[in-house]
């Protein structure tokens, strides 16, 4: 078995990438001839776009969300000749991803950071490469308690970088943040390691930690980076199987929050179809693939919703009440 030092390796959402250059802040595997790369990684210096490719492809996706111009952040085109696809994000960044979803290459038509770029590949461009493989991702972040995976899913700005940061603060492995790949293995469903770090508000930063508020390091994200060695705590390395899942519901201003509710099982899985990533890109198949696996982990896991309240004096509360709902109902 012969070690191969280049392309650069790495492992994320239990794919085996390889890059043409590093990737920022993902951990460096060795590449084997035994163990051949799921997706190759191509970042291209020159970020030319041929006329025959626009000519060759069609609409597929427009995102809801705009920028500054009130242009879509992100649209998706797919390309009728090969079946490939082009993500293009309104600020020059362009990802193509060829039909079989085993190439990536990467195309900037203004200067960014490799750590942006990185940003965006490690999640939405590979979030959408695992929902078109098939593999169902929650939106949500998920941690390690007692070998176990425990997903925080809900809406953007629902709280569930900071909730993840909560528990990385109290000693526990991080799997995920944001997307929570599952793979199923036996009778369960894994959650799959992503990358060993945390994307979170200043605000969040300065709840958790007390230091100052910090700028975000990043003009195309308002997030920061924190790496899960600067909290004291890890990447877990090892795909977990998941235990329950808790939906992050709007901040309450009710006196019993922090406070958990069970959910009956069709708003269960109405909350899980509602809280999966990238599902406005799904096909009739896809679709009713995801309905399979969600409608089994509905039936199979504890789902609740969790009421938070603002401010960081409900933190270790909000932490305390978690671990004593898991507690009553992990098997």
């Amino acid at each position: 078995m012969t070690p191969v030092k280049d392309p650069y390796s790495y492992v994320i959402y239990g794919l085996r990438l390889a890059s043409n250059q590093p990737i920022p802040r993902l951990y460096p595997v060795e590449s084997t001839r035994d163990a051949p790369h799921d997706v190759s990684v191509n970042f291209e210096a020159d970020a030319a776009q041929s006329t025959q490719d626009v000519a060759e492809e069609t609409l597929w996706y427009v995102s809801e969300l705009c920028d500054e111009n009130g242009d879509s952040a992100l649209k998706i085109w797919k390309r009728t000749n090969d079946g490939g696809y082009r993500m293009h994000y309104s600020h020059g960044l362009t990802f193509h991803l060829n039909a079989s979803l085993t190439h990536i290459s990467i195309r900037c038509a203004a200067p960014m950071g490799e750590n942006d770029v990185a940003d965006f590949l490690l999640g939405p461009v590979l979030g959408v490469l695992q929902r078109l493989r098939g593999v169902v991702c929650l939106h949500a972040s998920a941690v390690a308690f007692k070998g176990k995976a425990i997903a925080f899913a809900g809406v953007p700005g629902a709280g569930k970088s900071t909730t993840a940061a909560l528990f990385a603060r109290n000693g526990h492995s991080i799997l995920s943040d944001d997307i929570a790949s599952l793979v199923e293995r036996g009778r369960s469903f894994c959650v799959l390691p992503a990358f060993p770090y945390l994307n979170l508000w200043p605000e969040a930063v300065y709840m958790l930690t007390g230091q100052d508020k910090p700028a975000s390091e990043s003009p195309a994200l308002d997030k920061l980076r924190v790496p899960l060695e600067s909290s004291g705590s890890r990447l877990e390395r090892e795909a977990l199987p998941l235990a329950a899942i808790y939906i992050l519901a709007n901040r309450s201003g009710d006196s019993r929050a922090p406070f958990i509710e069970a959910l009956p099982p069709q708003a269960a899985l109405m909350n899980l179809v509602a809280n999966t990533y990238g599902n406005t890109i799904l096909d009739t198949t896809m679709r009713a693939q995801e309905f399979r696996v969600l409608g089994q982990i509905t039936e199979s896991l504890p789902i609740r919703n969790l009421f938070a309240r603002e401010g960081a004096a409900q933190l270790g509360r909000l932490y305390d009440l978690v671990c004593e709902d898991l507690a009553r109902n992990l098997r």
